[in-house]
């Protein structure tokens, strides 16, 4: 990841001679399910090294292993198939996971009268933003949502402030909450596209409504971008700035958390 929040020259210089230092192995596969039909936007890492991608729309992904974690275990994880682990040193040029039987039912909404209520903010504050540059599939960030009672969420939006790709794709992830941190993801099967260089105020309507009882951590994980090699796309975040945001650089990196505003992201809820 070159530039996960917006920072000096000087610390963005360090970061890319850094990485660039340090001997790697690049290691290429592509991902079936047990059809061998391709399964898209898959999550490939080391856990809490830094090190992940996220397949593209065809299965295949490439990724940079430092010589130093050679010997690790790689993490591969998707909605809807079981987890898999391989040893980094024997990766096979096709990988077939399985498809898990264990999933939630989907949600329908039923005639019933619910009222809607908004969380979050709208705020369009340009101080300070925070987002993903090329590179970093497989990043997240994200807020906090407090939720009173049981509830469906129904739509999702947040603003963006600057962005210069031609078209993202993103993946919204709800997580359950322990010890202050996402814990269990609820929910990580909604994709959607920015495209065309869009920014300001965005909205998208979830396909299934997502059912919460307690509080959640919702993230926007990049997934996909275009052109392949240059861009980024960065979101506005929510006054006071002393205020927490959840992100993770890359698939299965660590989270972390960071005292610079949350993003500036809405929800609405139906109770």
């Amino acid at each position: 990841m070159q530039s996960f929040f917006c920072t000096t020259l000087t610390l963005l210089l360090m970061l890319f001679f850094t990485k660039n230092s340090i001997s790697q192995t690049i290691i290429s596969a592509k991902i079936v399910d047990q059809s061998n039909n391709a399964v898209s936007y898959v999550n490939v890492g080391i856990a809490e090294e830094g090190v992940g991608t996220v397949s593209d729309r065809n299965g295949n992904f490439e990724l940079k292993i430092p010589e130093t974690l050679s010997s690790r275990y790689i993490i591969l994880s998707h909605v809807g198939f079981e987890r898999l682990y391989l040893n980094a040193e024997s990766i096979p040029n096709i990988i077939q996971m399985k498809r898990s039987y264990n999933l939630m039912d989907s949600i329908a909404v039923s005639a019933k009268r619910y009222k809607d209520k908004e969380l979050g903010n709208r705020s369009k504050s340009g101080l300070l933003v925070s987002g993903f540059s090329s590179g970093d599939l497989g990043g997240e960030i994200g807020r906090k949502f407090n939720i009173r009672q049981p509830s469906l969420i129904d739509k999702i939006g947040f603003h963006i402030k600057h962005n210069v790709f031609e078209n993202v794709l993103l993946r919204l992830n709800f997580y359950t909450i322990q010890n202050n941190m996402p814990d269990s993801l609820i929910s990580g099967a909604s994709i959607f596209r920015v495209s065309d260089k869009q920014t300001g105020q965005v909205e998208f309507s979830l396909e299934k409504p997502v059912m919460v009882i307690t509080d959640i951590i919702v993230t926007l994980e990049m997934v996909e971008h275009s052109p392949a090699k240059s861009g980024y796309i960065y979101f506005a975040q929510t006054p006071p700035f002393w205020g927490k945001m959840y992100y993770r650089e890359t698939s299965f990196d660590k989270v972390k958390k960071h005292r610079g505003g949350p993003m500036s992201m809405y929800m609405n809820i139906k109770y």
